[in-house]
C-alpha cells in the first residue's frame, strides 16, 4: 500500500516549496492580530492591495466605518497601520519623529535615487538643509513677480473664455498656470504653456500621471521587492512613472545646468530652486552622490509634487466659490483693499489676507491634496509603515463643499490642529508649502481682480469626488 503513494524525493520537494510558498505568502498577516489590532481581512500575497480595485478612497472610507481611527491593512506582505487618531498622529510625526524618520516609497525607480523622498536619515537632513532656504520669505518675495506674471496670463485667459461664453475645463487652465510658475520659480525658464497648451512640457507632465494601481510593473513592486530591485539591476525601468517624460524633463534639468555652467556669473543672480540647489551642493553638500543624480531628482520631484495638486486645488476652489457667494464677496473685498493700498509691484500680493487664507485652509480641509500622506517607516522594523488619514477624522468636514467659517478664530481654536495637514506635519511637512499656497493664493486675487465664479445650470451643486483619490472631481 504504501507503495502507492508518491514519497519520491520529486514529490517531497515539491510539496516543501507549496508550504515554504504559502508561508512566505502569508507569514506577516498575524502581525496585527497578534498586537490587537483591527482590519480587513488580506488575501494571500496580495494583502488588501485588490480592493484597490474599487478605489483608494472609498476603501478607507469603508475601513475607518468599520474598524474606527486605528486599523491595520497589508499592501502584499506589507503591514501598514492606518492613524485617523489625531493624538496618534502628533505623537508619530512630531514627538517621535526621531523614530519614524524615513518614506517608503515604492515605484519611483533610481531616476529618483537621489530625490527627498528616497533619501534617508543624514543624508535626508543633509539635502533638506540645503533645499529649504529656496522657501524663505526674502526668496519667495523675489519669486513673486514670476508668480503674479503667470497670474496675469492666467486670468487673461479666463477672461477670453469668459468674453466668447464658452465652456472650458478650469483644470486645464490651473495646471498651465501651475506649470508656468514651477517652470519659472524652480528653473528660471519661460514656458508660457497657458498659451501653448501642447508645450512639450505640459505634455509630458500629463504623461508622469497617466498610471494606474494594476499597472504589472506597480504590482511587482508591492508584491516583489526583492525581484525590483534585481530587474532594476538589469537595466530595466522599474517606475510607474512614463520613461519617456523622465527622460524628458531630465534632459530639461541637464539643458538648464548646461547654460548656467557656461554662463555662472549671470547664474549667480537668479533666485531659483535649482540655482540654490547648485550652490549648497558647491559650497556645503558633501560628495558621496554625484550631483547630476541628486540635483535631477529633486529638480523633477519639484515638477511632480506640485503640479498636479496645486492645479487641482485651484480648480476646486474657485468651485467652492461658486457656490458660496457670501465668502466670495469677502475675498473679492479684501483683495480690492490690499491692490488699493500696493505701494509697487514688489509688494507680495497675498500677504495679510485672512479671509483668502480661511478660503483656501477650508477648500483644502474639504479636499485633502494628496489622499493620504506617504507613510513614515519605523526606524527598528525596516516592515512597519504608518500612513494617515486624517481626513477621515471627527473634526474633518463631513461634506466636500465647506464654508470659509470652518477656518474662523473660533472655529480654529475649537478643533485639534492635526485635524488640517494638506501638508503634512512634524519635520518632514512639505517643503515647498509657502509657494504651493503663494500659487493659490495669487491665482484667486488676480482672477477675482476680473472674474466672478457662479454656479450654471450645468454645476453639481453635491460634487461627487474620484474614489481613487479625495482631491479629483469625476
Amino acid at each position: 500500500m504504501l507503495d502507492l503513494l508518491p514519497f519520491s524525493p520529486t514529490w517531497v520537494l515539491v510539496g516543501l516549496c507549496a508550504v515554504l510558498l504559502y508561508l512566505y505568502m502569508v507569514w506577516p498577516y498575524s502581525t496585527f492580530n497578534d498586537l490587537g489590532i483591527p482590519g480587513p481581512k488580506p488575501v494571500p500575497l496580495f494583502g488588501n492591495y485588490l480592493s484597490y480595485g474599487q478605489g483608494i478612497a472609498k476603501f478607507d472610507k469603508e475601513c475607518y466605518k468599520k474598524f474606527n481611527k486605528v486599523y491595520g491593512i497589508f499592501e502584499g506582505r506589507q503591514p501598514i497601520l492606518i492613524v485617523g487618531d489625531l493624538e496618534l498622529v502628533k505623537d508619530i510625526t512630531v514627538k517621535e519623529a526621531n523614530t519614524f524618520t524615513n518614506r517608503r516609497v515604492k515605484g519611483q525607480g533610481e531616476f529618483f535615487d537621489g530625490g527627498l523622498l528616497n533619501i534617508k536619515d543624514a543624508d535626508w537632513k543633509r539635502v533638506r538643509s540645503a533645499i529649504s532656504p529656496t522657501f524663505s520669505s526674502g526668496k519667495l518675495k523675489q519669486m513673486a513677480l514670476v508668480v503674479e506674471k503667470c497670474g496675469d496670463n492666467f486670468v487673461a485667459n479666463l477672461e477670453n473664455n469668459a468674453k466668447q461664453g464658452v465652456m472650458f475645463d478650469l483644470k486645464d487652465l490651473s495646471g498651465a498656470f501651475t506649470m508656468d510658475v514651477i517652470s519659472g520659480t524652480a528653473f528660471g525658464v519661460d514656458v508660457d504653456s497657458l498659451h501653448d497648451p501642447n508645450h512639450p512640457f505640459v505634455a509630458n507632465a500629463r504623461k508622469l500621471f497617466d498610471f494606474n494601481l494594476f499597472n504589472p510593473i506597480l504590482i511587482v513592486l508591492f508584491l516583489f521587492p526583492q525581484l525590483a530591485k534585481i530587474f532594476s539591476a538589469m537595466g530595466l525601468n522599474m517606475s510607474v512613472f512614463s520613461t519617456k517624460a523622465l527622460e524628458f524633463f531630465g534632459a530639461a534639468v541637464d539643458n538648464v545646468l548646461d547654460m548656467r555652467g557656461s554662463n555662472e556669473e549671470e547664474a549667480a543672480k537668479r533666485v531659483d530652486f535649482l540655482q540654490l540647489m547648485l550652490k549648497a551642493h558647491n559650497e556645503e553638500l558633501d560628495k558621496e552622490m554625484p550631483k547630476d543624480v541628486e540635483i535631477k531628482s529633486n529638480a523633477v520631484l519639484f515638477w511632480i509634487a506640485g503640479y498636479e495638486t496645486t492645479a487641482n486645488t485651484i480648480s476646486l476652489t474657485a468651485y467652492n466659490l461658486a457656490l458660496h457667494q457670501e465668502a466670495q464677496d469677502k475675498v473679492i473685498e479684501e483683495v480690492d483693499a490690499v491692490i488699493e493700498k500696493r505701494v509697487s509691484p514688489k509688494s507680495n500680493l497675498t500677504t495679510r489676507t485672512p479671509a483668502t487664507t480661511h478660503v483656501t485652509n477650508s477648500n483644502m480641509m474639504a479636499f485633502c491634496a494628496t489622499g493620504n500622506n506617504f507613510p513614515p517607516m519605523h526606524q527598528k522594523s525596516s516592515q512597519w509603515c504608518v500612513s494617515f488619514r486624517t481626513h477621515s477624522a471627527k473634526s474633518a468636514p463631513k461634506t466636500a463643499k465647506m464654508p470659509p467659517a470652518m477656518f474662523s478664530k473660533e472655529e480654529k481654536e475649537s478643533r485639534d490642529p492635526y485635524a488640517y495637514l494638506p501638508f503634512g506635519s512634524g519635520p518632514r511637512n512639505c517643503v515647498g508649502m509657502r509657494l504651493a499656497l503663494m500659487e493659490l493664493k495669487f491665482a484667486l486675487a488676480k482672477a477675482l481682480q476680473k472674474v466672478r465664479f457662479v454656479t450654471c445650470d450645468k454645476t453639481v451643486v453635491s460634487i461627487l469626488l474620484d474614489e481613487a483619490s479625495s482631491l479629483k472631481a469625476e
